[in-house]
């Protein structure tokens, strides 16, 4: 059988069709940050940026290992390239074990003002949970969806806001939720990149695709810290340091066993939550945002469909013209077991093409049975 995916996921409601991190603190987006260049706040309590000695301070932000147009020309403008060098030069480096844009968090797995304790929280199995944990991971979702987060979200790209024969500077932010936040960047990580109107480069060779996040060797990694930073988020929405994200093991059944309002939802055969289910009112945000937006204007998650776009969730009825012949069952131990073979992580050319690499198999575009690319994946494959 060919799988979608072969990762135990953490159970999050997935608010964002499969398209961390693009961060724009509130406080740094002002006409005179975009100007200077600089995001180097002063936390709360402290007087000196970043903190100051002791917690962090204010530095030029290194270039990076690689320009991502550094092999495809067309990209040059993309704003993710060397992030966040065109937006900032110059940002907060702290020191162990704080972190943050401020330098007033601490770093996973630390806790406390000083961050000076260590702790270890369990993540339990979500079907395990007791009546009471499960309506608090629904509530603390659902207060994650209302509460304004400290990040915003832009909804021009860099040379839209700052006109650079003109020196004029317009900043286009939005505020938006916790939980939006974590679907808008994930959405950010892998949208199309960034062509001029006229240009037909996405219909020669599909240039368009430069998905930061998925189909490469960053993908698991990627995908770690992305729900390190949820699962913060969450926590301090909720003022709940001990809270853990529940994970779902998917090879107990051949259904979606959590898909009840219980849990995340149940859903009738065409995908529609029951009006029972607590998130049924959750509305998907960037869903096809290139076909609203073009390609020149990234997505605005407050903006609304109408009628509005509720979430829908098919699990085993994949999306045929993406994933080519639809899948009627969720991966099984047996597949899992073959992935976990492969020694490989990943090999060149470090795509979709892949063989016989531990990597391709998670991510769904290798068969289980022979660790081979899948040939009936529909669409163009995404060099990274």
């Amino acid at each position: 059988m060919q799988t979608a995916g072969l990762v135990v996921l953490y159970v999050a409601v997935a608010t964002l069709a499969p398209v961390t991190e693009a961060q724009f603190p509130r406080v740094c987006t002002t006409v005179d940050h975009l100007r200077s260049k600089e995001c180097c706040p002063v936390p709360g309590g402290y007087t000196q940026p970043c903190g100051g000695p002791g917690r962090g301070s204010c530095h030029v932000i290194p270039d990076g290992t690689m320009k991502v147009y550094d092999h495809k020309p067309n990209w040059v403008r993309d704003d993710r390239s060397q992030w966040p060098k065109l937006f900032f030069n110059r940002s907060c480096t702290c020191e162990f074990p704080f972190s943050g844009y401020d330098c007033s968090k601490c770093v996973w797995g630390r806790y406390g003002s000083a961050c000076d304790v260590t702790k270890t929280i369990a993540r339990k199995n979500v079907t395990g949970l007791s009546s009471e944990e499960r309506v608090k991971y629904q509530t603390y979702l659902n207060r994650a969806k209302t509460v304004t987060s400290d990040y915003v979200v832009a909804t021009e790209f860099y040379d839209t806001m700052v006109n650079s024969s003109t020196s004029v500077i317009n900043p286009s932010f939005v505020d938006v939720s916790v939980y939006d936040f974590l679907v808008w960047m994930h959405y950010y990580a892998s949208r199309e990149t960034i062509l001029s109107p006229d240009n037909d480069i996405c219909k020669v060779d599909g240039d368009c695709a430069l998905d930061m996040a998925h189909d490469a060797v960053g993908f698991l990694t990627w995908h770690r810290g992305f729900l390190l930073e949820m699962e913060r988020f969450i926590q301090e929405v909720n003022s709940d340091p001990d809270w853990a994200l529940p994970y779902w093991d998917w090879t107990a059944s051949e259904q979606c066993d959590i898909c009840t309002n219980d849990f995340v939802g149940a859903n009738d055969d065409n995908g529609n939550l029951d009006s029972g289910s607590v998130f049924s009112g959750w509305e998907a945000l960037c869903e096809d945002a290139e076909k609203q937006h073009g390609i020149l204007k990234p997505c605005d998650p407050n903006h609304r469909r109408n009628p509005p776009l509720k979430l829908t969730r098919n699990p085993g009825r994949q999306d045929t013209e993406k994933w080519g012949e639809s899948l009627d069952k969720l991966p099984r131990r047996q597949e899992v077991d073959f992935a976990l073979h492969f020694a490989t992580f990943d090999s060149s050319p470090f795509d979709k093409t892949s063989n016989c690499v531990f990597r391709n198999l998670v991510e769904g575009y290798a068969d289980t049975r022979t660790g081979k690319c899948r040939p009936d994946l529909k669409g163009e494959f995404r060099v990274k």
